[in-house]
Formats: C-alpha cells, structure tokens, sequence
C-alpha cells in the first residue's frame, strides 16, 4: 500500500468515526420517510464526478487542513448545533477532503454544493423558509397581475381579486423547484469543472432564475383558481413543469455565458 492510499483510508477511517452520529442519522432520515430521499441522487452524482476527476499525485494540504478546522468546529460546537447544521458540517469536511486527496486542490464547488444538497433538507427548508418565500412570491405575484390588467392585491399569501380569494399553499413555496434547481446548477458546474468563484455566481443566477420561475407558475395558476377560465386537473402539474423547463434553460444558458467569459 503506497503512501497516499494509506493516508487516505486513515483518513476515511478519521471522517466515518468522527462524524458517525451524522451518517447515522442519514441513513435514518432516508430510510423512515420523514424527509424526500431526492438526496440519494446528489450523493451518487457527488461520488461520481469525484471518482471520476482528473487524479493528481499530491495532496493539497489547505484542503486537508480546512477539513480538519471543520471537524474541530463539529467536536467543539457538537452539543449546541443541531442535527442538521452538524451534518452541513461533516459534509463540508468531506468536501474539502475529497478535493484534496483526489483533485489536488482545496475545494470543487460542485461537489460541495451537491453534497449539501444530499443532505435530507428538502423538509427543513420548508420549514423554515417555505411561508417567507410565500410571502415574497405572493407580493410579487400580485404585482405583476396587476400590470396584466387584474387588480390583484396580496394579504400574506393570499390573492386577492373581485372577491376571490386564491392562496399560494405550500406546493407553491417553489421549495422542491429550488432542489431541483441548484442539483442542475451544481450538476453543470461540476461538468464544466468550474472554479469556486464561477460555481458561487452560477449558484446566485440559479436560485434568482427559480424565484422568477416560480412567481410565473403562482401568476399562471392564479388564473383557473380564480375561476377566470376552467383547466383541467393535470394543468397544475403541466404548468409546473413548462415553467421549470424555461427555468433549466435560463440555468444552462447562464453557464454558457460563465464559460465564455471565463470567470
């Protein structure tokens, strides 16, 4: 056994001890359904461009030792973090390791933004930022029917318009749109072996093409919700998928403008 396989099974061994409460409680939250198991698609595809990376000899030693400064930041804030914010952690350690045993460098900002997306976070991010972005998209929404002739007022994440009143609901926070989103972006980037600085404005460009996607969809469903015209019942679902479509297209251009201008 060479050098640098034998550092980086002491290694591995190092991450799956250290870190084996949140592995653990992975496994769980895939398994019982409390959570969307959409991880497992990121993790594969992470493990995929990471295994697969043009493989150099020497070991970048910043990305080790900021692998290690995150395992110091789990141990020391262990008891007050919760669950989640401990594996954010771990997979950043990961991260930061996996860049550096096999790519020679400090970080690939793909393969960190898809292992965070392997995380089970789709429910948490509902949680906490589902009814915020309702608001936002509600406000926005009712703006732009208005300026489409529909004098529609927004009341937290109510529609308001000639007595109707339409709710934009949960399925509407563009939650699972956003996941969905940042994987192609994240997909792409890795693809294209993007810097750390391309991944970060490719990721921003991302998340505002599928903010804007999904105030279409709420203005668009708006319409037989209010009763303005009848849709049958597969519109909602074919609307959510023709405004993500234009959504990937943004996505994939916005990277075609990153690599030509070569940032």
């Amino acid at each position: 056994m060479n050098k640098k396989v034998w550092t980086v099974t002491c290694f591995a061994a190092f991450q799956l001890i250290a870190f084996w409460p949140v592995w653990s409680w992975y496994v769980q939250r895939m398994s019982d359904g409390s959570d969307e198991p959409w991880g497992i698609v990121a993790l594969l595809t992470a493990a995929f461009f990471i295994f697969n990376a043009k493989q150099r000899e020497e070991i970048n030693a910043s990305a080790l030792m900021l692998s290690l400064v995150a395992a110091l930041l789990y141990a020391v804030g262990y008891s007050q973090m919760p669950m989640l914010l401990r594996a954010v952690i771990a997979v950043v350690a990961l991260a930061f390791g996996a860049s550096g045993f096999f790519e020679g460098r400090t970080v690939r900002g793909g393969v960190l933004g898809l292992l965070v997306l392997s995380l089970p976070i789709i429910a948490s991010l509902q949680f906490y930022l589902g009814y915020p972005v309702r608001l936002l998209t509600a406000a926005v929404s009712a703006t732009m029917l208005t300026g489409l002739g529909y004098p529609v007022d927004a009341d937290g994440t109510l529609l308001l318009w000639a007595g109707e009143l339409v709710s934009v609901d949960a399925p509407c926070s563009g939650i699972k749109m956003l996941w969905t989103g940042m994987f192609l972006n994240f997909t792409i980037a890795c693809a294209n072996d993007l810097g750390m600085r391309s991944t970060w404005l490719s990721y921003v460009f991302a998340a505002i093409c599928v903010f804007i996607g999904n105030v279409v969809r709420a203005s668009i469903l708006f319409f037989p919700e209010a009763g303005i015209f009848e849709a049958p019942q597969w519109f909602h679902s074919a609307a959510g998928i023709a405004v993500f479509a234009f959504v990937a297209g943004a996505i994939l251009q916005g990277h075609s403008m990153l690599r030509n201008a070569r940032i």
